[in-house]
């Protein structure tokens, strides 16, 4: 332990400081743009939704029942 020269130094300080900096910045803009995303449509959207999913499911459009296979297998 003689050869102890203090640790890693200035050079890996400034490297971790700019990984953690780095990552408030990424969390502050995900939180940003994660505020932005609504969990619920609007009122009138609501209804119209609902018509046209079952205008789909009557015009066949929505995939086959459960118990029927996929036409291609998924990876």
């Amino acid at each position: 332990m003689a050869n102890f020269s203090g640790g890693p130094g200035f050079a890996a300080f400034v490297a971790t400081f700019l990984m953690v900096a780095a990552a408030v910045v990424l969390m502050l803009s995900l939180s940003k743009h994660l505020r932005k995303v609504r969990t619920r449509p609007p009122e009138g959207e609501a209804e119209g939704a609902a018509a046209s999913a079952d205008d789909a499911a009557s015009s066949g459009e929505i995939a086959a029942s459960e118990g029927d296979e996929p036409d291609e297998p998924r990876a």
